[in-house]
């Protein structure tokens, strides 16, 4: 097994934005009491203040943005975080500006992912299950509260849609980018042969869907519609996965599900924040640097003795 302490992250999130400058400070720091400590974030032509809001998480070393313009830019971003950083990372998930990892048992995400993978050394990634939250009956924007507050109503565990395949059995998946040979979706990768990815219980999912939905251990909260406006906004905006833009106001009143009142991860944060430490760049740096010497040490004690 390779050594942990020799990469200077241990868990990044890639994503690609658009105009998310209203989210993007909750959503970055929700995931650093979560256990991220490193973003590559993808800029796709943002014309609000996203980049402003990034800018001291960026001169803090904890944020590397990259401008991505153009179309259908989302797979060039997923595919080329993990080909130029793998090394810099010992796990990496692919997730929107709207998607919060919610591990349930109080621990940070990199705990759990360790905890489930280290049980088959075949497993590459852990797929996980995402909760869809809807709007608590909003109509407006409300910018001066966050998401997580807003929205604490959600579908039920196992809510699927069978003509629209965005119920909760979809998965995101956190994964050893060394074992990658391709992101060909944003909820799913490629493996090298015989790797593969697993649930919460170490069952092998195949592709994106994972059913039943188990999120027992871990759940991916997506706020994907929030408000009837915010909606609105995000149809404006459009999407970067596909030329055309598979947002629609019918889809607001399909995905607009409440029947479940869910705040655990307000609980979670709460926690989280209570215990928080933040590694500087210089100590990772120094881990970093003492586990290759004490590797190199090793190598040559044990040479001398062939």
């Amino acid at each position: 097994m390779v050594d942990k302490n020799l990469f200077l992250h241990d868990l990044a999130v890639v994503a690609i934005l658009k105009n998310e400058g209203h989210y993007l400070k909750e959503w970055l720091d929700y995931h650093l009491l979560a256990g991220v400590d490193h973003f590559y974030l993808y800029d796709n032509e943002s014309t609000d203040n996203q980049a402003e809001v990034a800018k001291p998480y960026i001169e803090a070393g904890l944020v590397d943005y990259f401008p991505a313009p153009g179309k259908v830019m989302q797979m060039f971003a997923y595919n080329d975080a993990p080909k130029r950083f793998k090394f810099y990372c010992r796990y990496m998930t692919f997730i929107d500006g709207d998607e919060f990892i919610f591990p349930k048992t109080n621990q940070s995400i990199v705990e759990i992912v360790d905890e489930i993978l280290s049980r088959d050394n075949k497993a590459a990634g852990l797929a996980v299950n995402i909760y869809n939250f809807g709007s608590n009956g909003q109509d407006k924007a409300d910018y001066l509260r966050g998401v997580l507050e807003r929205f604490t109503r959600r579908a039920p565990s196992d809510w699927v849609r069978l003509e629209i395949p965005r119920g909760n059995q979809l998965v995101s998946t956190i994964l050893n980018p060394r074992l990658v040979n391709l992101m060909p979706s944003s909820h799913f990768a490629t493996y090298f042969e015989g790797c593969y990815a697993v649930n919460e219980n170490g069952n092998v999912v195949q592709g994106a869907f994972n059913n039943p939905v188990t999120a027992q251990k871990i759940v991916m909260n997506h706020y994907n519609t929030k408000s009837r406006e915010e909606y609105q906004k995000k149809i404006e905006r459009g999407t970067a996965d596909s030329v055309h833009n598979i947002y629609e106001m019918k889809f607001f009143d399909i995905k607009d599900r409440n029947e479940v009142f869910d705040d655990g991860i307000l609980k979670y944060r709460a926690v989280r924040a209570e215990k928080f430490y933040l590694k500087s760049t210089a100590e990772r740096i120094n881990r970093v640097a003492e586990a290759l010497t004490e590797n190199l040490s090793n190598m040559l004690t044990e040479k001398s003795f062939l």
